[in-house]
């Protein structure tokens, strides 16, 4: 379907050839001449953005009338982007509108592929927005319904699959491997899987298996007692007894050294454990989740760990995509943590500007969910007014080897776009023409052009 916007302007000649640039770019339309037919108009229909004038015949240069327009918008739908146009364009004026909830503004005459680009980038925030306050209404209704499940913002293509996967296997007691890169968010999966389980009310207990020396590992996970080492200075209970009748989850399990990785799999297996220095066999009953960012099959081929071990803890094993593949989260998770740090400290509402919405959506994201998330606090801590600029997110610069797309050409972009939804899709052609809003046969047409391989 395609995304529908409403122009409002007072001269019919920029009515139309507003019309033109946008039927053509493949936006649905709808027309309004004041601002009494504008609110109508938005009150009846649900449009994807809208274009709106800031100034009309009863008050022709001031744009008070379009900055009240714009609040009553705001008041009767907060997740519509708008996007303001005058021709008495000012800082001072720009400013005004965005903070009445202005997404961002045009001035007359303006540049046609500055204005889709402008409206395709808000009209990905609104989707977003939409997409947020649905997810918090869905979380409230989980929280009230399923003892307290964490937040978990994932509504891309990308992550349909692992939500589906989690889904299934939560309420189960089976052991789950969680990879993928640095910063994919693993550790918020497994909190929301022991949410999700029958061992919600007892403890998740978690282990960073890269955060001890080496001789310390079995005392943290297993105990010890008094006297079982030179500061074993009294009896201590391990993880294993801790998280009893709860989930332990084991943070990066690929350094845990092969004589760890043997005491592991023994519990596993028989579900007793022996603190350090005694000789009391005690039973845990524990759900294991596990996380790394390693390729573990590559690590049992070199020796560095038990492949008896890796089925045990990988009894389902579940895949977190990196951001740069779920980009349509971008948005959402942007501003759920800009709420978040905003509140935290105690700064009043905050936006994005319209320059920083675009370079979070072209950042690469190498560092991921984390990266994503020191940014924002980075921005609400430095930002001195409630908007959020470039500058303040502290973007590192694409990596070497690596071009933005705005150093593409047109062809490169349209190159990459297709290669991304093949690989996202396993080579459907269906579904990747479907992301990419092309028919089967256009999208064969530009395979065979950029002479791209359908098999990943």
């Amino acid at each position: 379907m395609r995304p529908r916007v409403l122009i409002a302007d007072d001269q019919p000649d920029v009515v139309e050839a507003l019309r033109l640039l946008l039927v053509s770019a493949g936006f649905g339309i709808e027309t309004a001449a004041s601002p009494r037919e504008v609110l109508a108009r938005a009150g009846a229909g649900e449009f994807a953005a809208a274009l709106i004038d800031l100034n009309y015949t009863r008050d022709t240069t001031s744009g008070r009338e379009g900055l009240d327009l714009l609040t009553k918008l705001c008041d009767l739908d907060s997740t519509l982007p708008v996007v303001v146009m005058t021709a008495w364009g000012s800082v001072e004026g720009a400013v005004n509108a965005m903070q009445r909830g202005a997404r961002d503004y045009i001035e007359k005459p303006w540049d046609n592929n500055r204005l889709l680009a402008t409206l395709e980038t808000q009209i990905e925030f609104g989707r977003a927005l939409r997409r947020s306050q649905k997810l918090e209404t869905e979380n409230r209704r989980l929280r009230r319904g399923q003892h307290g499940l964490p937040p978990l913002i994932a509504d891309s293509p990308a992550m349909e699959p692992v939500l589906k996967m989690m889904g299934r296997a939560a309420p189960s007691d089976a052991n789950i491997l969680l990879t993928g890169e640095h910063g994919t968010g693993k550790e918020v999966a497994a909190r929301w899987v022991h949410a999700a389980s029958g061992r919600r009310d007892a403890p998740l207990v978690t282990v960073n298996m890269g955060g001890f020396a080496q001789g310390v590992f079995e005392s943290e996970l297993f105990g010890h007692v008094k006297g079982a080492f030179t500061d074993a200075h009294k009896d201590r209970i391990g993880c294993f007894e801790l998280a009893h009748r709860g989930t332990l989850f084991l943070d990066e399990i690929a350094n845990a050294s092969l004589g760890v990785q043997a005491n592991l799999l023994r519990v596993l297996e028989t579900g007793e454990i022996r603190r350090v220095g005694s000789s009391v066999v005690r039973h845990c009953d524990v759900r294991v989740l596990s996380a790394t960012n390693a390729k573990l099959d590559k690590a049992v081929a070199r020796g560095r760990f038990r492949e008896d071990l890796l089925y045990r803890l990988n009894t389902v094993e579940i895949a977190l995509p990196p951001l740069r593949d779920r980009r349509e989260d971008i948005p959402v998770l942007a501003a759920h943590f800009l709420k978040r740090h905003a509140t935290r400290y105690r700064r009043p509402e905050m936006f994005f500007s319209p320059d920083a919405s675009r370079a979070l959506l072209r950042h690469p994201w190498p560092g991921n969910v984390r990266e994503l998330l020191q940014s924002v606090e980075r921005a609400v801590v430095l930002a001195q007014g409630p908007e959020i600029g470039v500058e303040h997110l502290g973007l590192r610069r694409t990596p070497a080897g690596q071009r933005a797309f705005e150093e593409m050409t047109l062809a490169e972009v349209e190159r990459v776009l297709i290669k991304r939804a093949l690989a996202q899709f396993g080579g459907n052609v269906s579904r990747a023409a479907g992301k990419l809003g092309l028919s089967r046969s256009a999208l064969y047409r530009r395979i065979e052009r950029h002479r791209i391989r359908t098999n990943p």
